[in-house]
């Protein structure tokens, strides 16, 4: 427009207007964008029509992921307001103001966030519902940009506690309170077949969908801060509301949830998939609801004691868009993380192809405002990084620093506990990985229960225990690579899929550590045939270098120096250079 000025503007909220009131409700959806930047554009004066049109745009690119555009959407309706909003124009006016604060909250613009809460909060006439989002949106400003999960987790108790609802009578019964509820919860959901969830009619009473609503933001807040008795026991009282008042948005998420818990607390994979089952089919009734949050746990730590890790990749990476879609980037960016890093380190693919990944994720982790999901990529980021080169097994360095660390960030810690844990065994010497393996024994899951590197981080502690074992005799060693042994050989047994491999790996290294040679030579090679089939580089990798030092041990020189070379061309092929340089050292 060769307009200027006044004239400009006025033409431009002139034909605002007129495509506004003009197109049918779907043309003006379509381009809801143009049409309100137009209006914005041009409207000099405080015309309250216009604020409804900002709050539907604030709304639409909320549900975008848009969530720039949703604050200035919201800011700029909410500056079309008069000075008696409140008495005028009440409910538009708590709309934009809540909109504003969970939009600013996403965006980690705290202060702004707070004080569009502030200003809500300070009503008299304030119902507890209506209160409500704006207390979630500063707890979950506590928990994820703060990074505070122990105060976040206080926080939704106090919420619950005034919408009439106790979790507990006081935190040091929660241990035997949750014990008793999950045996109770289980019994009761057993009780029922598979039909009655499938024919279960959504919650229609508006108080229990709150308390809902808190529970499920609780669960998660409590097993990120490492609460596990407390994750429990939300789980048990959500799948108790569902059964009590109907399904809401958060059960199939709670069933998901109470699935992992099972087996956590009890390694009852049979009752857990049943959970896990029930879940599924609330998730295909109810599709869009909390999706992308229930597909991570349905698919992710529930799903991986019965399907291979191949078979998890495409639905986890299915869920990323969902979630984008849904506005839940919380979970869209944990499963962008599972499927592009955690499940693509389990079965081995090259460093780099999952390293190129690493610099556009951290993107998405920023403009999303995902900082814990920040901070394991970093992590992981990190120590892939330092495979591919001849540096020392330190995890310090360019992209991660123990700066980042916090002791209430269990989730956090657990991915550095895991990096340190690679590095001394790909780029140190066995003994000292076995001598760490010793040392901390379950921290990884005391730190991250059921998580999805669960299986890999035991298999590869079992690793240098065994190699250790074998070079010292020392009884220390001995005793927990076997312990080890039996873990990996009950989750085979069970049928895990993913451990197959594991299991006989580790079953040859304890035959040759037995001095049953014949038998231990069989299981090698059968190992050896199960994971070249898997695929798994950098196991095939590993598994035929500690072949080769059986046959070393043994004095078969040259079969060893072939699986030496087998190898190296796989730690090639995957990528671990530094470890490449070591083993061709031996040659």
């Amino acid at each position: 427009l060769s307009l200027t000025g006044e004239r400009r503007e006025s033409f431009q909220l002139d034909i605002g207007r007129t495509l506004y009131y003009g197109l049918d409700k779907k043309q003006v959806e379509d381009d809801l964008f143009p049409i309100v930047d137009l209006i914005n554009n041009g409207n000099g004066l405080k015309l309250i029509e216009f604020a409804h049109a900002n709050l539907r745009a604030a709304q639409k690119a909320r549900n975008l992921s848009a969530f720039q555009s949703a604050s200035s959407y919201a800011a700029h309706g909410l500056s079309l307001l008069k000075e008696d909003k409140w008495s005028s124009n009440r409910s538009l006016t708590l709309e934009l103001y809540t909109m504003g604060a969970e939009v600013e909250v996403m965006l980690g613009n705290v202060e702004v966030a707070n004080r569009y809460s502030n200003e809500v909060l300070s009503q008299t006439d304030i119902s507890k519902l209506e209160a409500l989002p704006l207390k979630m949106a500063r707890a979950s400003s506590i928990a994820h940009t703060e990074v505070k999960f122990d105060k976040a987790l206080e926080y939704y108790i106090q919420v619950l506690r005034e919408l009439g609802c106790r979790v507990t009578w006081t935190r040091r019964l929660v241990p035997v309170q949750s014990i008793v509820k999950l045996m109770k919860t289980i019994k009761k959901v057993k009780a029922k077949p598979l039909c009655f969830y499938e024919k279960m009619v959504p919650i229609d009473d508006k108080g229990q969908k709150a308390i809902a609503y808190v529970y499920a933001k609780l669960l998660w807040v409590s097993f990120a801060a490492g609460d596990i008795l407390l994750f429990l026991l939300c789980a048990c009282n959500l799948v108790d509301l569902t059964l009590e008042y109907g399904v809401n948005e958060f059960s199939a998420k709670a069933f998901a949830s109470l699935s992992s818990g099972i087996i956590i607390g009890m390694q009852d994979v049979e009752t857990a998939t049943k959970f896990n089952m029930i879940a599924m089919s609330m998730l295909k009734k109810f599709r869009g609801i909390n999706n992308s949050e229930t597909t991570f746990i349905c698919y992710g730590p529930c799903s991986q004691w019965v399907k291979t890790f191949e078979d998890l990749i495409p639905t986890l990476g299915d869920a990323v868009s969902d979630g984008m879609r849904a506005g839940d980037t919380e979970f869209a960016i944990w499963n962008l993380l599972a499927h592009r890093f955690l499940l693509a380190y389990n079965i081995g693919k090259p460093i780099a192809s999952i390293l190129k990944d690493a610099p556009s994720t951290m993107i998405q982790c920023e403009d999303t405002s995902q900082s814990l999901q920040a901070m394991a990529l970093q992590v992981i980021w990190q120590f892939l990084k330092i495979l591919t080169s001849n540096d020392e097994a330190k995890l310090e360095s360019d992209i991660f620093t123990a700066e980042d660390d916090s002791e209430t960030n269990h989730a956090h810690l657990s991915f550095v506990h895991f990096a340190k844990g690679e590095l001394l065994l790909f780029n140190a010497d066995y003994e000292v990985a076995a001598k760490r393996a010793l040392e901390v024994g379950e921290a990884y899951e005391k730190l991250l229960p059921n998580g999805l590197w669960k299986f890999i981080e035991l298999f590869h502690r079992a690793i240098p225990l065994y190699a250790a074992a074998r070079l010292t005799k020392k009884r220390k060693y001995k005793g927990e690579a076997k312990r080890l042994l039996k873990q990996v050989t009950t989750w085979a047994n069970d049928g895990n899929p993913n451990v197959q491999y594991y299991c006989m790996f580790l079953t040859a290294e304890q035959l040759a550590l037995d001095k049953a040679y014949d038998a231990a030579e069989q299981k090698y090679e059968e190992a050896v045939a199960a994971v070249t089939a898997a695929g798994h580089l950098h196991h095939i990798a590993l598994i035929n270098e500690r072949y080769a030092d059986y046959l070393s041990e043994r004095s078969m020189t040259e079969k060893s120096k072939e699986r030496l070379h087998e190898s190296i061309r796989y730690y090639k092929e995957w990528g671990a250079w530094g470890k490449v340089e070591k083993l061709e050292s031996r040659l």
